[in-house]
Order: C-alpha cells, then structure tokens, then sequence
C-alpha cells in the first residue's frame, strides 16, 4: 500500500448506555485516561434519506497507546446509530487513522469496502466504512495539521499513565477466514498471511479454529473463523448478526478484574484470558493472562 493510504489503528470505539458514568469507571478500574468528555449536536444533520438534530455524547481517552472512545447516541441517525439500536452497548468500530482520507478511501473501495457516511467534526475529516466484517466497522479518520482543531481531542490523543491494563488488540469473527484475511491483507499490509488451526478451551468444552494475528500499528487485529453450529462465545457472537468486532484486549498489569463471564484458552500455546462483561457491553473486554 503507497504511503499516502497506509492505514494506522488508533482506536477503539464502545457504544455505552451512559457515557459519564463508563468513562469514570474507566478510569476507576482500568487507570484510562483522563477523558475529555463533550457533546455533538449538529440540528441539520444528514444521513441517507434521514435530515434532522443528530446528538450525541462522547468521550475520548488514552488505555495505552490505543484511544478509547465512548459513545452514546440520544436522537439522530448514523452508523453508530443503527449498531446501538440493534445491539446496545459494545465494540462498535475501529478508528483508523490516515494521511489521506480521499486515498485510503478509494484503496479500500477497490478492495471491495463500501462507505457508508462522511463527515467533518472539529477539522477533523471522518469517513465510516462498510467491510466485509461489518458495517461501518472502520471509521477513517484524517486529522487536521498539528497546531490546529480541537485541542482537547488532541491532548486525549496523549498515552495514559498507571492503566491496569492498556489494550493493544481487536478481535473479529468471520464466517469466512479466507476471504476476510485476503481483504485485511491487503488493507493493512501483511504478507504471506496464513490461517492456523488453534483449539479454544472454554469450560469444560473445546472448539477448534481458524485463526490469525496480524500487527496493524499499536493494535493487534485478531481474525477468528469457529466452527458452524459451536456453542463457543466467538460462534455465539457470529450467529447474532453481521458485526464482526468482539472485544479490545491486553495484558493484564494488575490485580484480577471483577466480573469475568468466561474464562478461555488457545490450549495449543497456553494462551488464558478471560471475557469480562462491563458497561462497553458483554464479553467487550479481554484480559489476557501472563503466561
């Protein structure tokens, strides 16, 4: 991919009911942050055949080197949205810097990407695009010169200190690992990208995989394909609908989190995490374990 479409990960966005209330408990239990919190109304906004007040809350902070955004959306229509109307709160998409927006756009459309909506806030240019995992699961974003837009989005931009654990992946289910990593391959730059066959302990009980880790900037993205008809929480996921993005993860820096749903292993490398349901949504977090 030429320089001016490399894609950078820089963020993870959680659709939450109550964007005060998640962001203190983030900073409570996890150490991200400090959050510059805000609110957007645009009274003529347009989506679609949709006019009308688009209003939203947010909330920006850093969990490592990854940014953490918390949304809410109180009237209007986007794709964010349509997720929160159809799932409630989790992992809604990946913020995905770029030097070019119209560029990067136009690579991803030629390999099959759609888009879905564009707009500009604070200087800064967005873009939320249609992948093959998901609607509107990439969010394109092309950020003004340094010096310029909203200096408290900047300054959230800034790596936290003291996390008790930063995140630094993004998980995503498919029903098809061959066609979805030929897309991600592309996108993001891998070579010679090749599936493996891994078994997943959950409980008492085992599914084998396809699986993929890929680096794509500070975010490691995670391609799981489970077997069809599996009782497992990534086949659960995947028979709910067409949004792909799971859960953000890292490795844990600190006490044991409260509130695991289900703890996991790759038995094959001894790999342990558990799947924590918090106020960004079931299952939207995992811990990995130290090995």
């Amino acid at each position: 991919m030429e320089s001016s479409t490399r894609l950078f990960p820089t963020q993870v966005c959680f659709v939450v009911d109550d964007v005060p209330a998640a962001a203190a408990e983030c900073t409570r239990c996890f150490g991200w942050g400090p959050f510059h919190q805000f609110t957007v109304r645009v009274p003529e906004a347009r989506y679609r055949d949709w006019t009308g007040l688009r209003h939203n809350d947010v909330a920006l902070g850093m969990a490592g080197k990854v940014q953490v955004e918390l949304v809410h959306v109180h009237e209007g229509r986007e794709p964010i949205e349509e997720y929160q109307a159809r799932y409630g709160a989790g992992f809604q998409h990946l913020g995905i810097a770029c030097r070019s927006l119209d560029a990067t756009l136009g690579r991803l459309e030629d390999l099959g990407a759609v888009l879905a909506e564009s707009n500009e806030h604070e200087g800064i240019r967005i873009a939320f695009v249609d992948v093959p995992t998901g609607p509107a699961m990439f969010e394109l974003l092309q950020f003004p010169p340094r010096g310029e837009g909203d200096p408290g989005i900047q300054a959230s931009a800034m790596p936290s200190q003291g996390e008790v654990f930063a995140l630094d992946r993004a998980t995503i289910v498919t029903a098809d690992i061959q066609s979805t990593l030929a897309f991600y391959a592309a996108a993001f730059g891998w070579e010679a990208a090749r599936p493996k066959i891994q078994t997943l302990g959950y409980g008492s009980a085992t599914n084998a995989f396809q699986r993929y880790v890929g680096r794509a900037g500070n975010l490691e993205l995670e391609l799981l394909e489970p077997q069809e008809g599996a009782d497992d929480p990534y086949s659960q996921h995947l028979a709910r609908g067409d949004h792909g993005l799971v859960h953000a993860g890292g490795s844990l820096c600190g006490d044991v989190l409260p509130g695991a749903s289900v703890e996991c292993e790759w038995l094959e490398i001894g790999a342990a995490f558990a799947l924590h349901d918090w106020v960004g949504g079931p299952r939207s977090l995992q811990v990995r374990h130290p090995s």
